[in-house]
């Protein structure tokens, strides 16, 4: 018996009306998927920032030079600022001056500079039985397979939401002062690999109610599995009875 096995083991048989009738090991299937994603970053605009802006939708510019005259800013501040908003879709030249798109005029009003999409890639674990996502570490299964197991998902069945969701879980999206961190889009989803996780399964009897239960170690979350307790009882209680408490 292994430490964690025994430490759950004594855990479990401290109420002295409990009884231990077996013990299993087995392992939970876990879907292993890639998500690729696009992030964007949303700060709160910055003074020179909103003074473009401002000078942009009020006048006709051309150059960072004039700018630089007018505001007493060194050009390349000037420059590195146009770029950028350039890239953000907040800013066009047109007939060789600048103007403000309608996504700027927007960001202008809220304050709010909105950076261009970075796109990022994380792994998630998808587990069929919980019909959920789980967070944990993944370690290595035993040869015997969850035996109420439901079939792998396919991928194009998830919804945005779920992926999102499961992105949440993982603390992708932040709030840090004035900076925000959002998922804008999904951008593509791919399956790894076929992993299992062990669990610990304890058969139990409560004698002073002449009960029968079970606890589930899940090894990834590690924590009890209320979910597949309640799987395990709903289709084996009866014949629990049967092999147990007719000895």
């Amino acid at each position: 018996m292994d430490a964690l096995e025994k430490r759950l083991r004594d855990e479990l048989l401290r109420d002295l009306n409990v009884k231990l009738l077996e013990t299993a090991k087995w392992s939970l299937p876990i879907q292993v998927i890639d998500v690729e994603y696009e992030t964007v970053k949303r700060t709160k605009m910055d003074i020179l920032m909103k003074m473009l802006l401002v000078a942009f939708r009020s006048s006709q510019f051309t150059s960072a030079e004039e700018l630089s005259d007018m505001l007493v800013v060194e050009p390349l501040f000037i420059e590195d600022i146009i770029e950028r908003m350039a890239r953000a879709g907040m800013i066009v030249k047109s007939n060789g001056a600048y103007s403000l798109t309608e996504t700027g005029k927007q960001q202008l009003e809220a304050g709010i500079y909105v950076q261009p999409p970075e796109t990022e890639e994380t792994t998630v674990h998808y587990s069929p039985s919980h019909g959920k996502f789980l967070v944990g570490e993944l370690t290595e299964g035993v040869t015997e397979t969850y035996r109420h197991t439901e079939e792998s998902r396919k991928l194009i069945n998830f919804r945005d939401e779920e992926w999102r969701q499961a992105l949440d879980q993982l603390d992708v999206e932040y709030t840090d002062g004035n900076v925000q961190l959002v998922v804008q889009s999904i951008a593509a989803v791919n399956e790894l690999e076929q992993n299992a996780i062990p669990c610990i399964e304890f058969r139990l009897h409560q004698t002073a109610d002449d009960r029968l239960y079970v606890r589930v170690w899940n090894s990834m979350t590690g924590e009890w599995d209320e979910t597949l307790e309640k799987q395990i009882m709903e289709q084996e209680l009866s014949e629990w009875r049967e092999k147990y408490l007719a000895e």
